[in-house]
């Protein structure tokens, strides 16, 4: 399915550069809000803004329909903290608590369908909608080994598919965009428990080079 996806993505970037109504530039975005997750009882997963730098294509059908694809890195830093709960003569016991931080990068590629509600030329308003795939390229090999020492196993899915809607405004060779994305697709596995990547707002702004 991986392989799939990257190259319905590569034909959508390909068809738009052979395009002749097309602009080309660079992007970048960041989340509003902490990233969160849906947790299982004990853990806590805290996560910093995700920040993504790529760039992007647009085709135009025509003065207001567009197809837009992206390609940008994204990164954030995030803390799995685990309460090792102990029973002792029927106490419970919570003050016992296990840190480890890790690093989170992918691959961002979103193909969105889009429409100018309002063209002034010098300035517009659009809306768009569409699928946004997140390629995992972290290496959670040490993270792996750390929890493996405290009972708790981990995996990580290679593939998340998100919904994604937004609202943009062009102006000149600048936009800015504010979108929301929601996951379709579990993140991580920890201890053969989801924990899916909750709905989240994000920015993103964009220099079209041409």
């Amino acid at each position: 399915m991986k392989k799939n996806v990257l190259l319905l993505c590569f034909l959508v970037v390909l068809k738009i550069v052979e395009a002749q109504s097309f602009n080309f530039g660079l992007k970048g975005g960041t989340s509003l809000t902490d990233l969160s997750y849906n947790q299982k009882e004990g853990l806590n997963i805290d996560m910093g803004q995700e920040f993504n730098i790529g760039f992007f294509a647009r085709l135009y059908f025509n003065e207001k329909v567009y197809l837009q694809s992206e390609f940008a890195y994204s990164f954030a830093k995030f803390e799995f903290a685990f309460d090792m709960q102990n029973i002792e003569q029927g106490t419970l016991i919570s003050d016992n608590i296990q840190s480890f931080n890790a690093n989170k990068q992918g691959i961002i590629v979103p193909i969105l369908v889009g429409y100018k509600l309002i063209d002034l030329k010098v300035a517009n308003l659009r809306v768009f909608v569409g699928p946004e795939f997140m390629f995992n390229t972290s290496d959670f090999d040490e993270l792996i080994v750390d929890l493996q020492g405290i009972g708790q196993t981990f995996k990580s899915n290679s593939l998340v598919v998100y919904g994604l809607a937004g609202v943009g405004v062009d102006v000149l060779m600048f936009s800015i965009d504010l979108r929301y994305t929601y996951p379709f697709g579990t993140d991580f596995v920890i201890d053969g428990q989801k924990t899916d990547f909750k709905d989240c707002w994000k920015l993103a702004l964009t220099w079209r080079i041409f």
